[in-house]
């Protein structure tokens, strides 16, 4: 059981494009304008667990063909995303997705994330093979949304606490995360391929 739960906070903890766009976003334009995409990853994040909770034996049957769809379409997604910072590493106080589109965009990029599917089946093959009962994944589902919160939050704090270093060194800081970014969809593309 620890090391599930050591796999659990390891993994929701660890840069991914989430925790990477919310420090960069937060960085940019601050706390309350990056907080629809943390209230979208939370929601992503309970959709994704929940669903890959529900259909974990039809998945995990599955997982090839899955994981190649969603490894290219989530890995394509994050590319975008690493277009859109690099292109706006000269513009101070603006977040790179529209703010209204901001909760939207948070969801869509979770529920296309390979590392949350595979996280989430993951989480659900360990649990389910502990014994625990199929009826307490959907509070599974709600602890998980909340701990990936807690991290994307964890990491809008880093952003936003760095703001006036990154400001001095913003166009570096995008160029970094962007190249990270683009590195991970790269990486999430050949893999799935």
């Amino acid at each position: 059981m620890s090391g599930f739960i050591i796999y659990i906070l390891v993994s929701i903890f660890t840069p991914g494009p989430n925790n990477i766009f919310s420090s960069a976003s937060s960085s940019k334009a601050g706390f309350f304008k990056t907080l629809p995409f943390m209230v979208g990853v939370l929601i992503g994040t309970f959709i994704v667990f929940f669903i890959t909770g529900l259909f974990n034996v039809y998945l995990y049957e599955n997982v090839q063909f899955i994981n190649q769809v969603i490894g290219i379409v989530g890995g394509l997604f994050i590319l975008y995303l690493a277009l859109a910072m690099f292109r706006s590493r000269h513009q101070n106080d603006k977040l790179m997705i529209k703010n209204g589109k901001l909760f939207t965009m948070a969801i869509a990029l979770t529920l296309i994330n390979p590392k949350a599917i595979i996280f989430g089946l993951t989480v659900a093959t360990f649990y389910l093979n502990l014994g625990y009962k199929p009826s307490g994944i959907f509070l599974l589902s709600v602890i998980n949304a909340i701990l990936c919160f807690l991290s994307v939050l964890v990491w809008e704090f880093f952003g936003h606490a760095m703001r006036q270093l990154l400001h001095r060194y913003q166009l570096q800081f995008n160029i970094v995360m962007a190249l990270l970014l683009a590195y991970s969809g790269i990486l999430i593309i050949i893999e799935s391929i």
